[in-house]
């Protein structure tokens, strides 16, 4: 039902795709069901399908707790995979520390780090491709996912050293923006934000990720919006200084999410504490 696919199911449960198929056919003569349809390349769940994942993933979420409870991690010894996504700005912050502890761990643990946004990361959770996002994620979570505030990251102004610091709103709006867009569109909420105090501003370049302003705003006179966090890896990494924000504009609210079936897991515990000490520091930086 996860994986909308045998051989990827065989791959999870380490069973071969002959297996996966056969055990298929043994649910659709017990429940009298297809329960799983071929359309292209994926199988498409049926209503009974859909109705009988509804009733049995508590169970399911609840059965892989309580063995995961039981179980033991040691960190220096234990060989584990670990899986998070994050956004740009979150692996931004968090990597150096995140890499430096696996690194103590020398050969027993890897990390694998996908970066997406709120639109991505909830799905990649859901489907346990993942076992932690990290990042801003609106209200994209589902109901069964668990969740931990990490930081409420003020906005502020970045720009080169050799600018003249933002004065105030009008300053601000006069200047060129560079704006981080995943999806390529050149608004977004500063523009809302400045059009409720009469100003607006011209973005002249939009980036897909908060790291390239460190190729875009050196030596430059353009300015970015970034969260307090990213602005200081920015003026570490290429000297660029950072000023208020001249508008009223909420924090981003970074959260931790994760999968009931993973809460208990001490891996995962070990995992996500590593992960909030590493964004507790950077905002602290």
């Amino acid at each position: 039902m996860e994986e909308r696919s045998a051989t990827r199911a065989g791959n999870r449960l380490f069973l071969s795709q002959p297996a996966v198929s056969g055990a298929l056919a043994r649910l659709r003569e017990f429940f009298g069901d297809e329960l799983l349809v071929r359309e292209g390349r994926s199988l498409t769940p049926t209503a009974r399908a859909l109705e009988l994942m509804t009733n049995i993933a508590p169970h399911l979420e609840g059965l892989s707790a309580a063995i995961a409870g039981a179980s033991v991690f040691e960190p220096a010894t234990a060989r584990r995979v670990f899986r998070i996504g994050c956004t740009d700005a979150v692996a931004i912050a968090i990597l150096p520390r995140l890499r430096d502890e696996f690194s103590r761990l020398s050969s027993s643990s890897d990390l694998v780090v996908r970066i997406g946004d709120y639109r991505t990361l909830p799905a990649l959770l859901a489907a346990d491709e993942i076992s932690v996002a990290v990042g801003f994620l609106r209200n994209a979570l589902s109901d069964a996912a668990r969740q931990r505030v990490l930081r409420h990251a003020p906005w502020v102004v970045v720009r080169d050293g050799a600018s003249p610091p933002v004065r105030d709103v009008a300053d601000f709006a006069s200047r060129s923006h560079v704006l981080v867009t995943p999806l390529g569109d050149l608004e977004g909420f500063v523009d809302e934000a400045l059009a409720t105090v009469g100003f607006a501003r011209r973005v002249s370049l939009g980036v897909t990720s908060f790291a390239l302003l460190a190729a875009a705003l050196p030596g430059s006179r353009l300015v970015a919006t970034v969260p307090d966090f990213v602005a200081r890896w920015l003026g570490s990494l290429a000297g660029l200084q950072c000023d208020p924000m001249p508008l009223d504009i909420a924090p981003v609210t970074n959260l931790m999410a994760w999968r009931q079936t993973s809460d208990r897991d001490p891996a995962e515990i070990w995992l996500r504490e590593k992960i909030a000490l590493a964004f507790e520091a950077a905002g602290a930086a």
